[in-house]
């Protein structure tokens, strides 16, 4: 037996903002640049599913990053813009010295209950304190250069 999820999943829309430029995440609740979309749910959804994976890195506080992450939406085309509710986070790491641990993909992924009519949806956060920022977008490359590394991939659709 096999399960066919084309027909669970519909009004696909993916983004990826190739303008992106890194970041650094401060003690201030901001915007992530590339993570905007604007969205309209099918009109019998039962959910709406937002992603997002972004690059992060420890930078400029070696190897410890505390982000403190929250998923947001504007019924008004972006002039004001509210907290989901369940959907604020607390994520990072303060694991040592070693460069394998200061860069990651962080992957965000949030189950909504539908609404109706457009809305646009963005991720927005700060970090736990001046000692615990993060970069997002700061790649470490195999030639051991630094990079503007991986720009945000957002992905949004209705679940049936």
């Amino acid at each position: 037996m096999s399960y066919d999820p084309s027909n669970k999943i519909q009004n696909y829309v993916h983004n990826v903002d190739t303008s992106f430029t890194k970041k650094v995440i401060s003690t201030s609740v901001e915007y992530y640049p590339g993570t905007e979309i604007t969205y309209t749910p099918m009109s019998n959804a039962s959910k709406v599913i937002y992603e997002c994976n972004l690059q992060v890195s420890a930078d400029p506080d070696a190897a410890a990053t505390y982000l403190n992450t929250r998923l947001q939406y504007s019924d008004d085309n972006g002039s004001s813009w509210n907290d989901i509710n369940g959907t604020k986070l607390f994520e990072g790491s303060n694991s040592g010295t070693s460069y394998d641990q200061r860069w990651g993909i962080f992957y965000w992924i949030f189950s909504l209950d539908t609404w109706s009519g457009e809305r646009k949806l963005r991720l927005a956060g700060r970090s736990q304190s001046t000692s615990r920022e993060g970069t997002l977008g700061r790649s470490y490359n195999a030639n051991a250069t630094e990079g503007v590394g991986s720009c945000p991939h957002v992905s949004i659709y209705s679940v049936m």
